[in-house]
């Protein structure tokens, strides 16, 4: 697990190096009143690395997108496994930090119990179902760009077959299977969707074992919700969708497309609540309507499907972003 700080302006290092002249032992928390930006420092946790291309690195890439937006300071730690959440959470809320994501379902616990004694900071637990009065949630609404690339997926199978893997069943993994299995259904109501559980969030040689089960009993585009699915893909020569940003480089001839999300509105319009004092304790979700979730460039392999599959996905998306369709949010438990 790392603790890495992306940017400090030169006033912030005045700041606190005064702090440390006049012998104190510790720093204000500055969570809960109106400062300027240069005031506000911003960190996030995660529970993998930032160069899995996946749900990490789209948390990193938020965070560093709102320090660019706002001139903010902003640090994350990697790799933090969930027993270790609560003493890292407690770290960042102990020295200044004013914002706090906890990317990650499984953090939601540690959040609310580091919350309750830092009543001043505000928290941003990613997917989790239980908020405080400086607790927030916010979600990957995927799910949206899931329905279109179910849709792609079965307008590209030949088999009839297609297969999804993913770490645990926590809602917005739910969401995003039910979605791809509905886009599916849409375009083939006699597809086959098979579905995989890792119970890991990051094990990419069990993803992979996974996806390559699925492809021995048939199926012939995936869903790559785990880093290592995509590896599955190459080796045995079938269509994969990304996560989270454009994988085509990690298969070019495989990586039909990608569900892009882009994370870096919400984290800083977060960040600019706080600054501005009007934080509120919600549910935060920016989707297709906001710009956060598109669908990667096809990268030439649009000739896999059909024509009138690619006009369908399209006016879909259209239908999406302007409400005329409202993608259904199904969380119900998947054996």
């Amino acid at each position: 697990m790392t603790d890495k700080t992306l940017m400090m302006s030169n006033r912030g290092r005045l700041r606190l190096l005064a702090t440390l002249a006049l012998g104190a032992v510790s720093m204000p928390l500055l969570g809960g009143l109106a400062f300027g930006a240069e005031g506000l420092k911003v960190a996030m946790i995660l529970p993998g690395p930032i160069s899995d291309n996946d749900w990490n690195a789209g948390g990193y890439a938020g965070l560093q997108a709102a320090a660019t937006n706002l001139g903010i300071d902003v640090a994350y730690s990697e790799n933090v496994a969930d027993a270790d959440a609560e003493r890292v959470l407690r770290d960042y809320a102990s020295r200044g930090y004013g914002l706090i994501f906890a990317h990650s379902f499984s953090y939601g616990d540690a959040t609310l119990a580091v919350a309750e004694d830092f009543p001043d900071v505000k928290f941003m637990a990613g997917t989790a179902q239980h908020m405080a009065d400086n607790v927030g949630t916010y979600d990957n609404p995927d799910y949206q760009g899931a329905y279109l690339t179910g849709m792609l997926s079965a307008g590209a199978s030949k088999s009839g077959v297609i297969g999804w893997v993913g770490g645990n069943p926590a809602p917005n993994m739910l969401a995003n299977y039910h979605a791809w299995a509905d886009g599916a259904k849409e375009v083939n109501p006699e597809a086959k969707v098979m579905i995989s559980w890792l119970g890991s969030w990051f094990d990419p040689p069990k993803a992979k074992e996974a996806a390559i089960a699925q492809v021995e009993q048939g199926a012939d585009v995936l869903s790559a919700q785990s880093v290592g699915v995509i590896d599955a893909a190459v080796d045995k020569k079938v269509l994969v969708i990304g996560a989270v940003s454009d994988q085509n480089h990690l298969g070019p001839d495989a990586v039909l497309t990608s569900v892009l999300w882009d994370l870096g509105p919400l984290v800083t319009d977060a960040a600019k609540s706080v600054i501005e004092d009007r934080w509120e304790s919600k549910a935060w979700s920016y989707g297709i309507k906001e710009g956060s979730i598109k669908l990667a460039d096809f990268h030439g392999l649009e000739g896999q499907v059909k024509p009138e599959v690619l006009a369908a996905v399209q006016a879909k998306f259209e239908a999406i972003k302007s409400g005329a369709f409202e993608v259904p949010h199904d969380t119900s438990m998947v054996e």
